[in-house]
């Protein structure tokens, strides 16, 4: 019997219970979404490392080594497991022009280091898309996704090499897996050639640089050894990286997309949760006399609920797995970003487990949740179903009609907005689902916008200026040095420019072990930058420490630190700790120069006169001071910096506001059924008593509209106050350097676009259902 109500309660109520399915299944659909990604990302990396084995440090150099010292440092140092040095050979983008079908251009734009290599023997390997090792023909090139993602490369296209009046043509035979190097955030990039045309290459074009690097049987051994290897006097001019950072600049595009659909995920499931209630109350309103008669012939409350709850389990059923075959079906799209980076591999067998799981988790709770809400059978009385036709919500209070104040408002408006106001309870789910409406859009949309703003440069440990160049290091930093601050003194369309010295000074951290601090030093070091706590250094004794530098030292502002150089402990206070992802996310800042120690680097940022010459200022100043110093508008620095993550991101922001959007215009419909059912007496009397159809439309467009109004403030208010909360947690769980961000909105969108979009869909919606009023007969209405 149970399943002949179910099935005539389908016939009934199509556009309802279908509405409710779909809304299920979006809700188990993202919720598997977010849990395949979060895996697939984690499992991917993890495949890759398995076969490409990225080392557990590298320390860049440029210039000459000796290696004889480094492998005795090595040998003797306990537990290294592997080691070896590679040479790549560093060129410039503009070195390189690609002829493809109709197109010829070159990589000048590119901010990313390009290095040449040739394949490794058994580490550190350059892998295709199915992780199998590449082998490379003389004549021919394996090109990083990184830079076919950028570019549009294709395979067989031709790449020109051109230096120090070299010239050499490639085909491109495939886009390489780089372990080590496959984000913009690392900076760098490798192209892979032939031993045979690497051979040739060396000493010819560009500049060697070396890749020292070490194995362990812990990774988390790397840390101590970057410590003991710098402070053994052993080449470093150039970037240290542990496989601790690795890992994460991988996974960061990832992350942040996993973080974005989880949050949203579950803002859907709560927002599923008062579409099934709508669902519910409005069921039991329509159908309180059956109810009453049910009860009148000695059905227990449990057969009753049952009645109801298997049409919802059904509903939850069909819905969860739907979302989940749906999942797996879109899968692909979302995690395309993984299959390029990290190479295709199918879904993990955990990644299955856990999906189901998720959507189990929705059934469950949905279930739950049924139960609960169908308890309200059980305050209903025979005499309230059949006699006094009161429905499970009996409490209806008193509301004051408010038209001896009818002066400036018309009669519709004041009943509309005095019934709101004193029953807003009534009105408390619409106005929810409103708020959540807006913070589920609002919070990525304004995560994307902070990503491209170019404000996101402070969270990369530098001030925000029109151009920043930076001096690499090498033999030549002290003249390469002088040769740009020749330059800048020169140069009339510059309104002011500051000059940081990059040092490393000996200290420990919280465990009493040694450790290095890199200390950008110089007058307005620190300044500008997002402070979790404190302020930037003014004092000579004064030292601002980034994060993740704090976290590892277990200091606070306020506390000492004891920094060794000149032979001896100087004390430096913590004036403040600020955030950064770059280098790690270990650096400090300090206005004191340090001048008994040599400088690691040297970098610059600018303002002009005019902003709006950044690039074209930049590009003269790259052509004059030429190799080993880097010129870029620091706009473009950032854009290519986090271009992967705003890429992905944008995808899914523009699915969210979608979804966003629908899901306002469904929970709108299922409300006003909701409300005009357990309204059917009101209207009818209201008919009665003189009131016009266009009158009662008119008040119902007034009310949600209040209600909705009232829904995207709150909204707003909540995304500005929580929103960075929310993100800064999830950003401090990913260990990139990051703990509280600020994020930047865009007031267009954030107070006018957004509220007045939803605010249109919301009347129209309105507008549309409320029409059925037509067809409530007032007789038959009053006799019942």
């Amino acid at each position: 019997m149970n399943w002949l109500i179910v099935k005539s309660d389908f016939r009934r109520n199509k556009i309802i219970n279908l509405a409710l399915f779909l809304f299920i299944m979006l809700s188990a659909s993202l919720a598997v979404l977010s849990v395949v990604m979060a895996l697939q990302t984690f499992a991917s990396i993890s495949e890759l490392y398995k076969t490409a084995q990225p080392p557990h440090f590298i320390q860049m150099h440029k210039g000459k080594i000796n290696q004889e010292e480094i492998d005795k440092f090595m040998s003797t140092y306990q537990g290294i497991t592997y080691k070896q040095t590679i040479t790549m050979i560093d060129v410039y983008g503009e070195s390189l022009t690609v002829e493809g079908k109709g197109h010829t251009y070159n990589l000048s734009d590119c901010l990313l280091d390009i290095g040449l290599v040739k394949q490794n023997e058994t580490k550190d390997l350059f892998l295709n898309s199915k992780h199998e090792k590449v082998t490379i023909n003389k004549g021919e090139m394996g090109i990083p996704v990184l830079l076919k993602e950028m570019y549009g490369m294709e395979i067989g296209d031709h790449v020109i090499l051109t230096s120090n009046g070299a010239r050499s043509e490639f085909i491109i035979k495939e886009f390489i897996l780089d372990s080590a190097m496959n984000s913009t955030v690392a900076s760098s990039t490798r192209i892979l050639l032939s031993n045979k045309d690497f051979e040739e290459l060396e000493g010819q074009v560009g500049e060697n640089e070396y890749l020292i690097e070490a194995y362990f049987e812990n990774p988390k051994e790397a840390a101590d050894f970057q410590t003991a290897y710098e402070n053994a006097g052993l080449p470093q001019d150039g970037q240290a990286v542990t496989y601790t950072i690795i890992f994460m600049l991988s996974a960061l595009t990832d992350i942040v997309t996993v973080f974005v659909l989880l949050l949203v995920s579950i803002l859907l499931i709560i927002v599923s949760f008062i579409c099934v209630k709508f669902t519910i109350m409005a069921a039991l309103e329509e159908e309180i006399g059956e109810i009453g008669t049910m009860k009148a012939i000695g059905l227990k409350f449990t057969h009753i609920r049952d009645f109801y709850l298997d049409k919802y389990r059904v509903l939850a059923l069909a819905g969860v797995i739907s979302g989940y075959i749906l999942a797996l079906l879109i899968s692909g799209l979302f995690t395309k970003h993984i299959s390029t980076t990290f190479g295709n591999m199918k879904m993990s067998p955990l990644a299955f487990v856990l999906s189901i799981s998720a959507s189990g988790l929705v059934f469950f709770l949905t279930d739950y949740y049924c139960k609960k809400i169908l308890k309200k059978i059980k305050k209903v009385t025979v005499v309230d179903a059949l006699v006094s036709g009161k429905g499970v919500d009996k409490n209806k209070g008193y509301i004051k009609d408010g038209l001896y104040k009818s002066k400036k408002l018309s009669v519709n408006w004041l009943m509309a907005i005095y019934e709101v106001f004193y029953t807003f309870k009534n009105w408390i789910i619409m106005f929810a689902v409103v708020l959540i409406a807006v913070s589920m859009i609002m919070i990525p949309v304004n995560l994307l916008n902070t990503f491209e703003a170019p404000e996101f440069i402070t969270y990369m440990g530098s001030s925000l200026e029109d151009i920043l160049i930076e001096v690499e290091n090498g033999e030549n930093l002290e003249n390469s040095y002088a040769k740009v601050k020749q330059v800048l003194e020169k140069d009339a369309d510059i309104k002011n420019y500051y000059e940081y010295r990059k040092v490393r000074v000996k200290t420990t951290n919280k465990d009493k072990k040694p450790m290095n601090l890199y200390i950008d030093c110089g007058g307005n070091a620190g300044n500008e930058l997002q402070y979790i706590s404190g302020k930037a250094p003014e004092g000579r004794n004064e030292v601002a420490i980034s994060y993740l530098n704090a976290s590892e030292m277990g200091k606070t502002v306020g506390d000492t630190i004891a920094l060794l150089f000149d032979n001896k402990d100087q004390k430096f206070v913590v004036s403040g700790v600020y955030q950064d992802v770059t280098s790690g996310g270990k650096t400090a800042k300090s206005k004191y120069n340090f001048p008994e120690l040599n400088a690691n680097k040297y970098s610059f940022s600018i303002n002009l006169n005019d902003n709006r010459e950044a690039v074209k200022k930049s590009g003269e100043w790259y052509k004059i001071l030429g190799a080993g110093i880097t010129v870029d508008p620091m706009e473009k620095f950032i854009d290519q910096t986090l271009g992967g993550v705003a890429k992905q991101l944008k995808t899914i922001v523009f699915a969210i506001v979608t979804i966003g959007l629908s899901l306002t215009m469904l929970i709108t419909v299922l409300f006003l059924k909701l409300r005009l059912a357990k309204d059917l007496s009101e209207i009818a009397v209201l008919k009665a008593i003189g009131f016009s159809e266009q009158d009662i439309k008119k008040q119902y467009m007034i009310k949600i509209g209040f209600v909705s109004a009232a829904g995207i403030l709150s909204g707003i208010i909540l995304t500005d106050v929580l929103g960075e909360e929310i993100v800064a947690a999830a950003l401090s769980i990913a260990g990139i350097g990051l703990k509280k961000v600020e994020l930047i909105s865009n007031a267009v969108i954030e107070y006018i676009i957004c509220p007045l979009l939803l605010m249109l869909l919301i009347l129209l919606v309105t507008w549309i259902v409320v029409r059925t009023v037509k067809k409530y007969n007032i007789i038959s209405t009053i006799n019942e």
